[in-house]
């Protein structure tokens, strides 16, 4: 139930993220901003995933370890109102945060009791880089600082793929893994609907709000079938795929949610628009089905099946093309492609459980 209670924080972190790339310049979104935003997603989801792993792998829930999510709590608002494309402003505010965010995790980790054959010197010596980096880029300040911080921060996202030989798989409670992460996964789609709120209007056809929503309940139902119904959640596996995946995930549903918002916009560039719905979908659809490999035997995807996923996604592709510059064209060709994609889901599904 805590965790429950610890996962609304990030309700409002993950809120406070879109509104970096909220307004596009010039018709797009600039690089250096795009690059700001990917940055802070990773922040975010990997302080929520180290808090996660560390309640699937060691916790006892006693008193020490609810401390340790509670203070993170406190200290995840003060990061959240920090979440904005001007990091000069927001340099030690941010970035302090981050630190003691980083230290409690280590904390937590260090005096956890495990048995001798444990896995959790691996996280102690990812989280003691990430500490020092953060703690010098603090030192050295603004602007050259910030790049000891964000050294940190990709350190503490991408050494545990060189290091995955080392960590223990017989000490993943995957099913709980499997729960939390599509827990994370509402959240992004609860963000989305939250922002999908601006259409319901007088002035705005409600064909659009409703078109728009239908596209996201096919998109969220593709994502049940799979993590529900298709995935063996009783097998013994160290998840890395499933949790990167979904830091994908939450990337594109971000980037989804962003472009419904872009639909209402005039002056925004029409080729960019059609990229960006692209890149989202395709990312979104990619970090789905990659997630096969945890799949039951008879569920396993064939080639057939990825030939027919990547013939939806290219017919949708041309079509959404041909439609560009209509809103209405838009929101019908999105509903019609996930409702595509949710079909084939569906039916993989049903043939693969008989």
């Amino acid at each position: 139930m805590f965790e429950l209670f610890y996962d609304l924080v990030f309700v409002y972190a993950i809120s406070r993220i879109p509104a970096m790339i909220h307004h596009p310049v010039n018709g797009s979104i600039p690089l250096i901003t795009f690059l700001q935003f990917l940055l802070v997603v990773i922040v975010v989801m990997q302080i929520w995933f180290y808090q996660v792993i560390y309640f699937n792998r060691y916790s006892k829930n006693k008193i020490g370890d609810l401390s340790g999510l509670v203070l993170n709590m406190f200290v995840a608002v003060y990061l959240a109102n920090n979440i904005n494309i001007e990091w000069r402003v927001t340099f030690h505010y941010f970035n302090t945060a981050m630190v003691v965010m980083v230290a409690t995790l280590f904390c937590q980790y260090l005096f956890t009791k495990v048995e001798e054959n444990n896995d959790k010197k691996v996280f102690l010596i990812i989280l003691e880089l990430e500490f020092l980096l953060i703690v010098l880029g603090l030192l050295v300040g603004y602007p050259a600082g910030i790049y000891f911080c964000i050294a940190g921060y990709i350190i503490g996202f991408i050494l545990p793929i060189f290091l995955w030989h080392m960590f223990k798989e017989e000490h993943v409670n995957f099913p709980h893994l499997v729960e939390r992460v599509s827990l994370i996964v509402i959240i992004a789609f609860g963000e989305a609907i939250v922002n999908l709120a601006t259409y319901f209007n007088n002035k705005t056809p409600l064909v659009y709000a409703a078109l728009l929503l239908l596209s996201l309940v096919l998109m969220f139902a593709s994502y049940a079938i799979l993590s529900d119904k298709l995935i063996n959640h009783h097998q013994i596996s160290k998840g890395f795929v499933l949790m990167y995946s979904h830091i994908a995930i939450v990337v594109s549903i971000l980037l989804s949610t962003v472009s419904l918002l872009y639909l209402q916009i005039k002056n925004v560039n029409k080729s960019f628009l059609f990229f960006l719905i692209i890149g989202s979908l395709s990312l979104y659809y990619f970090s789905l089905t990659i997630n096969q490999i945890y799949n039951e035997n008879t569920c396993k995807f064939a080639i057939r099946d990825f030939l027919t996923l990547i013939t939806i996604f290219s017919l949708g592709a041309v079509y959404l093309w041909l439609v560009i510059s209509s809103e209405l064209g838009i929101a019908i060709c999105l509903l019609i492609w996930n409702l595509v994609f949710f079909l084939d889901f569906l039916m993989k599904s049903k043939n693969s459980l008989k």
